[in-house]
């Protein structure tokens, strides 16, 4: 990792909006267990490591972005809002948000973990700094930490789709070596409006998404397969 040009308060302060009055507790959160070492008690990692502050980050994600949602898509059903939280709320997702923020340069892992770290590893680390950010801050920096860092990604549907795509697709050919296959057709709509269902699929695995054209439909199912992979293999 580069070294960072900047302390890590102040980069979790213009980054998620929050400045952090303990630092002790911040460093706790960017400390994986792995850095204990093998032979680390219990006690050892209860007190430096952040696996308990990963334990909560992750339900507090998860209630968050259940908020975020619900106030952002008025007109949205339980279903469409349920796909989209698993969406953002998956490792893969949570992996790519820590690496845009910068905050992995602070991290510490243990020396047998070589880079690049696992996505899940990345995506613990997220969990802990937003756990942090509650328990110094409280529920509404919170929230309006992880309004910042899902901004992009609600804001503007089609990133969030195309990223989808190319997380698959990067997923696929890591582990099974070939692409995923995508079936879409026309759903309804209008001709103003149409709407197209489509299906992402790898191996026996398969996941639908709905989208206003067959490439938004196809990263929708995208995303909608992410979660369903990750949900398998938490």
């Amino acid at each position: 990792m580069p070294e960072p040009a900047e302390s890590l308060i102040a980069l979790i302060a213009r980054v998620l909006g929050h400045a952090m009055a303990d630092e002790a507790l911040l460093r706790q959160a960017c400390t994986h267990a792995s850095r204990c070492g093998a032979q680390a008690t219990p006690a050892l990692k209860r007190r430096e490591a952040n696996e308990r502050m990963e334990f909560l980050g992750d339900a507090l994600l998860g209630g968050a972005l259940c908020l975020n949602l619900f106030r952002r898509f008025p007109d949205a059903d339980e279903g469409y809002l349920s796909r989209l939280k698993a969406s953002l709320a998956s490792r893969t997702t949570l992996a790519r948000a820590i690496e845009d923020t910068g905050i992995l340069p602070y991290c510490h892992v243990g020396q047998q973990m070589l880079e690049p770290w696992p996505d899940s590893v990345k995506a613990n680390l997220m969990e802990s700094v937003l756990c942090a950010i509650y328990l110094d801050g409280g529920w509404d920096r919170l929230c309006g930490a992880v309004d910042r860092l899902f901004a992009s990604r609600i804001d503007d549907p089609a990133v969030a789709n195309e990223d989808g795509r190319m997380r698959l697709q990067a997923w696929c050919l890591a582990h099974h070596k070939v692409l995923p296959s995508y079936t879409c057709a026309r759903s309804g709509g209008s001709d103003h409006e149409p709407e197209f269902r489509a299906t992402a699929a790898i191996a026996s695995v398969s996941a639908t998404g709905l989208g206003s054209s067959r490439r938004r439909a196809e990263g929708a199912a995208a995303l909608a397969l992410l979660a369903l992979i990750d949900s398998a293999t938490r």
